[in-house]
């Protein structure tokens, strides 16, 4: 099986585990933006990382951004653009293209250029509402006021290791750090992810996102 195969069947398995699982991790479900929940201490077992926010902002720009993202894999991808209320200037990049492919108009008519942040909604959903997720400090990012939380799946419980090895495989791993917003807004994200196969091998991938208020 190939790994963007592999990538794939984890989806699905993540989104079924996910429902079978909500009840116990306290995942909640609906359209629109999230608010951060936090319980006391270090650790914030009801963080939501919300990734519709970003889409949300690209879309419906609130203010002028400068955007990124990048996923370096067996599959690649690069973002960048301009982002306001008035339009988006931006480019993507894959293996398939030659050069960046650019692309200029309003949020309405250039914002579908701009949806591959939706990798990673398999990994926001089993971290969702884990010990894997640990509130660190609060900070001003990218112009943005932010809560600063370390992304570590070792750090999850027995029940959550289950959890995650259904989507990752037996030794697979999500480690990074992420500045959210209070809506859950991913301001700044570093992540590197392991896949590992039944056959043994080993599939890594490494993700950035920003977004920089101007």
């Amino acid at each position: 099986m190939s790994s963007l195969t592999d990538r794939v069947v984890r989806v699905i398995a993540c989104l079924q585990v996910v429902a079978v699982t909500i009840g116990m991790f306290g995942c909640t479900s609906g359209n629109g933006s999230k608010t951060v929940k936090e319980t006391p201490g270090p650790s914030s077992a009801n963080v939501d990382i919300d990734l519709n926010c970003v889409m949300d902002h690209v879309q419906n720009p609130p203010e002028s951004f400068h955007y990124t993202f990048k996923d370096q894999s067996s599959n690649p991808w690069e973002e960048d653009a301009d982002v306001s209320p008035q339009k988006i200037d931006g480019s993507f990049r894959n293996n398939s293209l030659p050069a960046p492919q650019e692309f200029h108009g309003t949020p309405q008519e250039a914002s579908s250029n701009l949806r591959a942040i939706g990798r990673l909604a398999s990994t926001m959903a089993i971290l969702r509402g884990t010990s894997a997720l640990v509130r660190e400090a609060i900070e001003k990012v990218n112009g943005y006021d932010t809560v600063k939380y370390s992304i570590d799946t070792t750090l999850g419980t027995a029940t959550e290791q289950g959890l995650f090895a259904s989507v990752l495989g037996k030794g697979g791993s999500e480690k990074g750090t992420v500045w959210a917003t209070a809506q859950g807004c991913p301001v700044k994200l570093v992540l590197d992810e392991e896949l590992h196969s039944n056959d043994g091998s080993v599939e890594k991938a490494h993700y950035e996102e920003a977004m920089v208020k101007k």
